[in-house]
């Protein structure tokens, strides 16, 4: 067997052997370094920085689930949010009337299901629906503003009071999915037949419907108990109309709905508001937090010049491990969930990597790590082809002197392979209420260096 090979296998179990325990890291070229060769490999320790910012409630969600509501967390403050968003309208829809007799517009309703929420099932909540009067453009940010799509909310088309413990449910495949039922105003209704009579060209498809109806804005008015994640929000008229009986001898009345669903092809925009408290953000060497919808993510500091001078020239880095922990006791005051995966992400490449999905398991810079739920522990790795990457980077560009790598820790939705097992094909900004507490105290953010040289 090759050396090289060899010296391989030893700083692979040297640096599993490191990151349990850090003593004497100096000497570990010295004790696997093989008789009358000059290859030798070291340990070190770089001390890192970490430090809590805020997204503003502005982040990227092009999302088919609608945010709904308002609840207030003992750690991290109150966070509220509705959502506007256009109607589907299949290919020439219909209001049935084979006969062309009177149809009769008996109720329009606003139905919104969701299985998952987060808060109190007791807690009264108030709704209100208003009319999109401007047209929708696709800003898929949490910071967008529904007073400017809505005339200051100037047309209410309904209102609903309820809480989760009485609403309507089934259960399906083990969820329990409820069902918020918003009585609109039967005019709607009566606008939207009366547009069908006289211009069926309005229904052809989505795009035509919108020109007549912008869409809708759900919002909640009162309530601070509960936040819920929409599955499915459709807009439907309930109508009568009128049908030859079985023997053909008098009329008989059926009941049509003409159902608009919001699906996938249309635009949805949820707006966030946080109210965060005001000693969360900043650098800290005791905690850090990340916390969602649109609320706060973790920024390491990695001291990349520091790195390559402690490990010296001619070397090459082999490991560069780091792992972080979850304040576990402070984290259970939370009513949150902890966030399942995590972005890790170069500061300076955020820039619209979510707009223009520049997700992919093979990129070398950024990646995406799932939570240890029994150790309650993020582990970063290897973080050596990171920093070689950009050392080397760097040090094309002619400087001396290598800056700082700031890396974030964000919270994300990821989309699971449905052929690889353990594999991510997509990942969204995490828009479900999560949130995790961090130790940044200084035991807590050392990196260990394996590197070797030739």
């Amino acid at each position: 067997m090759k050396i090289k090979t060899l010296l391989s296998l030893f700083i692979a179990f040297f640096a599993i052997i490191f990151v349990a325990c850090e003593d004497n890291l100096g000497q570990l070229g010295e004790s696997i370094q093989p008789e009358k060769d000059d290859i030798n490999a070291k340990g070190d320790t770089i001390d890192l920085r970490a430090a809590t910012y805020s997204f503003e409630d502005s982040v990227y969600a092009r999302t088919e689930y609608g945010l709904l509501g308002e609840y207030i967390d003992p750690i991290f403050g109150k966070v509220k949010s509705d959502y506007m968003t256009e109607l589907f309208c299949p290919e020439d829809i219909e209001f049935k009337n084979p006969n062309n007799k009177k149809v009769t517009i008996d109720s329009v309703f606003l139905n919104t299901e969701f299985t998952y929420f987060t808060g109190d099932t007791v807690a009264p909540m108030g709704l209100s629906v208003y009319e999109v009067t401007k047209p929708l453009k696709a800003f898929f940010f949490t910071s967008v503003d529904p007073a400017k799509y809505t005339d200051n909310m100037s047309k209410l088309l309904g209102q609903n009071i309820f809480s989760i413990q009485d609403l309507p449910n089934v259960v399906e495949s083990g969820y329990r999915i409820r069902t918020i039922n918003t009585q609109l105003d039967l005019s709607l209704g009566e606008r939207f037949y009366n547009e069908w009579l006289e211009s069926k060209d309005t229904f052809k498809n989505s795009d035509a419907m919108s020109e007549f109806f912008k869409g809708i804005y759900v919002t909640t008015t009162f309530g601070s108990g509960t936040l819920i994640r929409t599955d499915q929000t459709s807009f439907n008229i309930y109508y009568t109309y009128q049908i030859r009986n079985v023997a053909n001898t008098a009329d008989s009345a059926a009941v049509g709905i003409f159902h608009l669903p919001v699906t996938p092809e249309v635009i949805q925009m949820n707006h966030v508001k946080n109210t965060l408290p005001t000693d969360m953000l900043g650098e800290s060497d005791v905690r850090t937090y990340m916390k969602t919808p649109a609320g706060v993510y973790t920024e390491f500091t990695i001291p990349l010049d520091d790195i390559m001078k402690t490990v010296g020239k001619d070397r090459v880095i082999n490991a560069a491990n780091f792992k972080v922990k979850g304040f576990t006791e402070e984290e259970e005051k939370s009513g949150l969930i902890r966030p399942s995966y995590v972005l890790v992400i170069n500061k300076d490449s955020l820039e619209n990597y979510f707009y223009d999905k520049r997700y992919s398991s093979s990129n070398k810079t950024s990646f995406v790590i799932s939570r240890n739920t029994s150790s309650n522990t993020y582990d970063l790795g290897n973080l050596a082809s990171v920093i070689n990457y950009y050392a080397d980077y760097y040090k094309s560009k002619g400087q001396t002197e290598l800056p700082d790598l700031k890396y974030l820790m964000i919270p994300v939705d990821a989309t699971p392979s449905t052929t690889t097992s353990g594999a991510i094909t997509d990942i969204y900004n995490q828009m479900y209420p999560t949130s995790a507490i961090l130790r940044t105290d200084p035991p807590n953010m050392k990196m260990t260096i394996i590197s070797s040289k030739y």
